[in-house]
């Protein structure tokens, strides 16, 4: 797991991932007349490529808080999220995390972070939160 403080304010490690057709085809399948899968269909609908699913954003912050917390966030993790901006395929995303909060539960560290991705042009395409417990004790608030 990378070391971070456990304090607010501190930055976990970003996870950075360019996204390309077969990725968005393996997601949800490859359909006609599907704004994911389907360039033609997407450009008919006024978008520029396909669309990736908004739910693949919260996949990467998945991953980033499953390398820090570990069994800590497969385990009863919780992501909140808000999709404020469409992901193209061919896009590259950042998922990010700020630490917002430690708190004992139950004599366990249980870690909030606030939690976005932005593309490579630094857009915020998604923004929530993510939780999750973590056996790490050094520097808890």
């Amino acid at each position: 797991m990378p070391s971070v403080e456990l304090k607010a304010g501190a930055a976990l490690p970003a996870l950075k991932k360019t996204i390309v057709q077969r990725q968005i085809d393996c997601y949800s399948g490859v359909r006609p007349n599907s704004i994911h899968t389907d360039l033609e269909w997407a450009k008919q609908k006024g978008f520029p490529r396909t669309l990736v699913q908004a739910l693949m954003s919260t996949a990467y912050v998945s991953q980033m808080m499953v390398k820090w917390l570990g069994a800590g966030f497969v385990q009863g993790g919780q992501i909140s999220a808000s999709f404020i901006n469409p992901v193209y395929e061919g896009d590259t995303l950042t998922a990010r995390a700020v630490v917002k909060s430690v708190e004992d539960v139950s004599g366990r560290p249980h870690v909030t972070v606030e939690c976005w991705c932005e593309n490579q042009n630094g857009l915020k395409t998604m923004v929530g939160s993510a939780s999750g417990f973590t056996d790490q004790l050094r520097n808890k608030q």
